[in-house]
């Protein structure tokens, strides 16, 4: 038997006198199962702590008592039994007794635990907290229903103890009299100290006493969340978790599960390399799903992926075991599919991200196709002719707009389907849109692609905090920026909760989005962290869009990936709204430096940490001093010279610029290149208009001489510092007034020109230190947008 594995069982024991009598005590089987391995000495050892599992144990001894009994008695009395390949090979001879906490007659003088001040990010007060050797005090055991345990598994139902951060679990729920009931659970990172909650779930309704939830994704922002601090926390790698159960409908205390070493389940950050071999081959082949159709069973992997089941169009469970059913026409997979996959083709709905877009939100509408219209409830649109039908929920328009209690019967969005589809009777006959597979797929998607579009108005609030790149935008093309516009495409669907101030339905569709990305279409796998034809990792790293009618907007998401912290990206968008991810350029802070000074031979007035000679195009030695000031030496025009640039005390942002670039595509040209100079840093603004004044202008011969030195400093200039402009050599002048106007397009206030240069508009006289270039700098206040998600 040597390393074969032993499945260990703890079992109640109500039967009277010594041994076990396996029909009284059939049902005390506690539902965790414990597993070792036989060791060289022909021994398989499994610690069972008692205690930590109170809850659960004292739910299970009282669960079946001896007819007659009041309660257990003082103790509880377990035992336990082996089992090797499914059969039970023998059971331990001696029970142990546990100390009863709901036996009344203990003594009174026994120790109770302290309570701690509550923390509202903490588990709920009436949740009980055990110690080892400690109970958790008398409890009156709920007459309704109750608990029994809850672990975590895996979509095999397979339980789990140690997972990584992209695996998705699901919670098992044991209970006894609670179907029909609601309840909410909520994971917890367990620490020594106070536990973080990670995860909450919606409203449950248990549909038996064994209940699998549709489960989530442990996402990066899930474990971030069981991080306490950025630097040093040990939770940063590697976190534990634990499960409360919470009733919604009955009085009952919250409950805990698995608050021990032996419950706890293990979350890696990165998944260990015995963990990737372990790992399913990706069940959906070897390819994407871009531009590629479903299969019947691909269909049905996602169906059980979101429900738990390979269930379609069942209709929706009421109280009493009664079902308002679903009138669709055909009720097949088959059918299902093949309108996906032409709904898909019809209306562009091509690429992985895109379809992940469209079912996260057809499967909340519909309850992961389980019905086809909304059904009858307080809901004013729920009782209209015109109610919401179809995969995205079709709904006409109230008969009086400004009478909110009116109802929804006015076609509104049923007329213009009708007129797209050329097809009257859908607003004769609006039921067909829930009856007919194909009305219902159909429409969905022509909601998707056609009806429901961001607004073409520039100067609404939606745009102001959105920002222009979703101007006119329909869901479908929302979509191809990724995680991006999640939030925005669920408010378009369904609009806004006025408490939660999150779009309707927020969790569900958020779940369904991550778990259809990570658990179905392994979004990463094919297409790394970048959404086709959209902002590469847009969702990620702060971006400057930069627009072809001269507007700048930089956009700073929410959570930026570690390895784009010290990464700008540049997205230009051409006239026809197109967008080209231009390049992505490295930042950094240093201090911010005043005009450079003259002062005629080398300063000394500050120690000096360092003097060196370099080769920085003109400049041949550079001073740096304890203060933070700069002193650079170098030639210009003949003359050799001293610059000194002085700190201001202030910190500032400079990018590297790319050391030159060449993209072409679509009709937009962005060329540049450096001419005899190291200043190839810049204010990361500066950058995004260049690269604007340079698209609009399509030229191939730009050539720069650069803007300042990573810490700021510029000569032979005293003006480049901080990067605040930029030079470029002259070309013929008509191409160069096109420059200038583009310059000033893209909101540069300051241009100055050579004095033997012709007087181009919006230049002043820059004297002959200009005469070999035009210095284009300080951009106009506010001409930047900053949006953050």
């Amino acid at each position: 038997m040597f390393n074969k594995e032993i499945e260990f069982h703890l079992w109640e024991d109500d039967a009277p006198g010594k041994g076990h009598d396996p029909n009284i005590n059939k049902n005390n089987r506690h539902t965790r199962s414990y597993k070792a391995l036989v060791n060289e000495k022909g021994i398989a050892e499994v610690p069972i702590p008692l205690m930590s599992d109170e809850k659960i144990l004292r739910q299970v001894a009282n669960q079946f008592m001896m007819k007659g009994d009041k309660n257990e008695g003082a103790n509880h009395e377990y035992y336990v039994t082996a089992t090797y390949s499914g059969k039970i090979q023998g059971a331990s001879q001696v029970n142990v007794d546990v100390a009863n906490p709901d036996y009344k007659g203990q003594p009174q003088n026994q120790p109770k635990p302290q309570p701690k001040p509550q923390n509202q990010n903490q588990p709920q007060q009436h949740t009980p907290k055990f110690t080892p050797g400690q109970g958790g005090g008398p409890k009156q055991p709920d007459p309704k229903g109750n608990i029994i345990e809850a672990v975590f598994i895996d979509d095999t139902g397979k339980e789990l103890s140690k997972v990584a951060v992209g695996d998705k679990v699901r919670v098992r729920i044991h209970s006894k009299n609670m179907v029909g009931k609601h309840i909410q659970y909520v994971v917890w990172e367990y620490d020594t100290t106070s536990n973080d909650e990670v995860y909450r779930s919606g409203n449950i309704k248990i549909p038996a006493d064994v209940c699998d939830t549709s489960g989530f994704i442990i996402s990066k922002d899930i474990f971030e969340k069981g991080i306490g601090s950025p630097i040093g926390d040990p939770d940063a790698d590697k976190q534990n978790y634990f499960i409360e159960i919470i009733s919604k409908d009955l009085s009952a205390e919250s409950q805990k599960f698995g608050v021990n070493s032996e419950g706890l389940m293990e979350v890696e950050k990165v998944k260990s390399a015995a963990g990737v071999q372990k790992q399913n081959k990706n069940q959906t082949g070897e390819k994407c799903f871009c531009n590629r159709d479903f299969e019947e069973k691909d269909v049905k992997q996602l169906v059980k992926l979101l429900k738990g089941t390979e269930t379609i169009w069942e209709g929706q469970a009421l109280k009493g075991g009664k079902r308002t059913p679903c009138n669709i026409s055909d009720k097949s997979f088959a059918t299902l599919t093949k309108g996906l996959n032409s709904a898909f083709k019809k209306y562009n709905i091509n690429t992985c991200i895109q379809k992940i877009h469209f079912l996260a939100q057809a499967c909340e509408e519909t309850g992961t196709f389980a019905l086809s219209e909304e059904t009858k409830s307080d809901y004013l649109s729920s009782q209209s002719i015109y109610k919401g039908r179809g995969l995205l929920q079709l709904t006409g328009v109230r008969t009086d707009e400004k009478d909110l209690t009116t109802l929804f019967n006015k076609p509104g969005p049923y007329k213009d389907y009708a007129d797209y589809k050329n097809d009257q009777n859908i607003v004769k006959n609006p039921s067909i849109l829930a009856n007919n597979a194909d009305y219902c797929i159909d429409s969905g998607a022509w909601i998707w692609s056609v009806n429901k579009k961001m607004t073409s108005n520039p100067k609404s609030d939606a745009i102001t905090k959105w920002g222009k790149e979703t101007l006119g935008k329909s869901l479908n093309e929302l979509a191809l920026y990724g995680d991006k516009y999640l939030e925005l495409i669920s408010v378009l669907l369904n609009g806004r909760n006025s408490e939660t101030e999150m779009p309707n339905g927020w969790q569900i569709r958020k779940n369904n989005y991550d778990l259809l990305k990570t658990g179905f279409f392994i979004y990463n796998k094919f297409h790394g962290n970048t959404s086709p034809s959209a902002p590469v990792n847009a969702k990620d790293i702060v971006t400057y869009h930069i627009f072809a009618n001269g507007d700048i907007e930089k956009h700073i998401p929410k959570n930026i990936k570690l390895e784009n912290q010290y990464l700008y990206q540049y997205i230009y968008h051409d006239k026809n709204n197109k967008e080209h991810v231009i390049c992505k350029a490295e930042w950094h802070i240093t201090q911010e430096k005043l005009n450079g000074q003259k002062p005629g031979i080398k300063p000394t007035h500050s120690k000096i940490l360092s003097d060196i000679p370099v080769s920085d195009g003109q400049t041949k030695r550079r001073v740096k001093y304890q203060n933070g000031d700069i002193a650079e030496y170098g030639t210009n025009e003949g003359k050799s010279f001293w610059v000194l640039y002085k700190v201001t005390g202030r910190k500032i942002e400079l990018v590297k610029m790319p050391d030159s670039l060449n993209y072409n595509n679509s009709g937009i040209s962005i060329k540049y290149s450096f001419t005899n100079t190291k200043r190839r840093y810049t204010e990361p603004g500066h950058l995004a208009v260049f690269i604007g004044v340079l698209a609009e202008c399509g030229y191939s011969d730009v050539q720069t001489t650069g803007s300042c030195f990573s810490e700021a400093s510029c000569f032979p200039s005293v003006e480049h510092v901080n990067g605040k402009s930029i030079d470029t050599l002259y070309l013929d002048d008509i191409r160069e007034q096109k420059l200038i106007n583009a310059f000033h397009k893209f909101g540069i206030t300051k241009q100055l020109r050579g004095s033997k240069k012709k007087a181009f508009t919006h230049t002043t006289d820059g004297k002959k230190l200009h005469n070999s270039h035009l210095h284009s700098g300080i951009i106009a206040p506010g001409k930047i947008k900053i949006i953050k998600e």
